[in-house]
């Protein structure tokens, strides 16, 4: 069954970015897979540790109208990332995180503070992210992120395992720096997460970026998989 989906997920995306290339500029698509584990235990306090790898798939080249020429698979970057967050009350989460990529030329060190809330109404669990980034590379840009998702179980009133969720989100981005005009964007996501036993998930979904849409758009496109694993 996840086999199924997969395939089904990467003909998505491939008609996906096949659709949005022909009928837009300044457009790219990526692949984006992570895995994480997650640690926590009896204590407010829980760890996150992960790898991630971003590579390009699809660009859209000016003057090009063929796909085959634009399809073209590149390396983006390898990033290893970790948090250590506290639990607030039932609800309420801060985190705060460092997250290093290994990219040719430009590697960049990024230092995270975070806030979320989550809480379950009914058989749909929703949750507010709010999320603060310093971004060091060889300009400095500062990040404010807010996120507002919403988790359904495919089967039966909650996940249990071997069964799926639909996750659904929105995010508004907005970036500034020193040498850069502010700037904003959105994101919208959905993903299937695969509860494959009691402490493990998987999931594959697609993001659609429309980024600095208050001076220069571009839109990207990403092909989301990971593997979570609870401690």
């Amino acid at each position: 069954m996840i086999t199924s989906f997969s395939k089904f997920a990467l003909s998505v995306f491939f008609l996906f970015i096949s659709y949005t290339g022909y009928s837009q500029t300044n457009f790219t698509g990526y692949i984006n897979p992570e895995i994480s584990i997650n640690i926590s235990n009896e204590s407010p306090w829980s760890h996150s540790f992960g790898i991630a790898q971003r590579d390009v798939v699809y660009t859209d080249y000016e003057n090009v109208n063929d796909f085959d020429k634009e399809l073209d698979f590149q390396y983006k970057f390898l990033e290893l990332n970790h948090y250590t967050s506290r639990q607030i009350g039932f609800h309420s989460k801060v985190s705060a995180g460092i997250r290093y990529r290994f990219e040719d030329g430009k590697n960049e060190t990024r230092i995270i503070e975070q806030y979320a809330y989550s809480k379950k109404i009914g058989r749909i669990k929703i949750a507010h992210r709010l999320r603060l980034a310093q971004r060091y590379r060889e300009i400095t840009t500062f990040r404010t992120r807010y996120r507002f998702s919403a988790e359904f179980p495919l089967q039966g009133d909650k996940v249990n395992p071997k069964e799926f969720s639909l996750v659904a989100s929105t995010e508004a981005v907005w970036e500034m720096g020193k040498k850069e005009r502010p700037n904003l964007g959105q994101r919208f996501a959905a993903q299937i997460n695969y509860r494959l036993f009691e402490n493990t998930r998987l999931n594959l979904g697609l993001e659609y970026r429309h980024r600095d849409y208050t001076h220069s758009p571009y839109v990207e496109v990403f092909l989301l998989s990971g593997l979570k694993i609870s401690l």
